[in-house]
């Protein structure tokens, strides 16, 4: 299971050690961009802080893996905290503990919420009540307040090891747990959703095939219609492709052996002649565009009909 995982990284062993010294911080910010495992790796803390231990069998540990510790309040209730979430969060500061004797909150993705409902926390994370204790987490540490950092020790978060992250996914076809550890680069929990997905090794066919078998306009509307099958992946399939030309472009470079996509080195290699490296650096810019959202305002098939006479164009032009 992931928390017995977690309790052997060093991350979780310095933590540990300093609890034992008794000199944690009671306020954290964990940085990982993977958030499922960032707010595993705060109950598997929450359990450390209620014992002074590490002992996962323990009544406290079972309640916290129960979603049943009355000590231990996780925020948000939605989407993302809210002024009424930090209002909750103040107010539960000052409630003395039920169960243990203390109290823990994990405030999740805090670099998405907007400022006013970071504001609301900054004197209760300056000056915690006694025993109480706050973990939050985020994926991108320069959209939190600086105010809020400041009072934060922060943590960056190592990322699992490939042989773990398989480990913790097994049960599937080697094929498909290859391709999630690829593409999931390290997230835990991006592995395993895409290791679950049923439709995930088309996926990654059909998406490598936009820039191994592409090749001329009148085939756009054909790969097109064929990749609205995953329209509710659109974005995936752009987060796919970045392997794609990443794994191309190590081929070219003379790097073939580092390759994340093993499945698809032939076909890489096959087509490798038709880019030159100049083009897929064009197309890696391109991806990025998509994924940060630059052009999300325009539907997802026209950014992707648009995309792939890009890739022509760009094909052409960088001969």
């Amino acid at each position: 299971m992931l928390k017995d995982e977690i309790i052997k990284t060093q991350d979780f062993l310095a933590l540990q050690k300093e609890v034992e010294n008794e000199k944690l911080s009671k306020t954290m910010l964990f940085i990982s961009k993977d958030s499922f495992y960032a707010e595993e790796f705060c109950r598997a803390i929450a359990c450390l802080i209620f014992d002074n231990k590490s002992d996962i069998n323990s009544e406290n540990s079972l309640k916290v893996y129960a979603n049943a510790h009355p000590d231990l309040k996780i925020y948000p209730e939605k989407d993302k905290i809210l002024v009424a979430d930090a209002e909750n969060i103040v107010g539960e500061a000052f409630i003395k503990p039920i169960f243990a004797n203390k109290k823990v909150f994990v405030i999740k993705n805090i670099d998405e919420a907007m400022d006013a409902p970071q504001n609301k926390l900054l004197k209760i994370l300056e000056e915690p009540p006694h025993n109480v204790y706050f973990l939050l987490t985020c994926s991108n540490v320069d959209r939190v307040l600086p105010t809020i950092r400041s009072r934060c020790n922060k943590i960056e978060l190592s990322r699992l090891d490939d042989k773990t992250i398989k480990s913790l996914i097994k049960g599937l076809d080697e094929e498909s747990e290859n391709l999630a550890i690829s593409i999931g680069d390290g997230q835990i929990g991006k592995a395993m959703m895409l290791a679950n997905k049923k439709d995930f090794i088309s996926l990654c066919r059909d998406s490598v095939s936009i820039i191994t078998k592409l090749k001329s306009s009148k085939e756009v509307l054909l790969f097109s219609k064929k990749l609205q099958a995953y329209k509710d992946d659109y974005l995936l399939i752009f987060e796919i492709l970045s392997v794609v030309i990443s794994d191309m472009i190590k081929i070219k470079a003379g790097r073939g052996d580092q390759i994340k996509l093993k499945a698809f080195e032939y076909d890489f290699k096959a087509c490798s002649t038709e880019y030159t490296i100049r083009a897929l650096c064009e197309i890696a810019f391109k991806i990025d565009e998509v994924v940060k959202g630059r052009t999300y305002n325009v539907s997802p098939v026209l950014t992707l009909e648009n995309f792939l006479l890009k890739i022509l164009e760009v094909k052409y032009l960088c001969k």
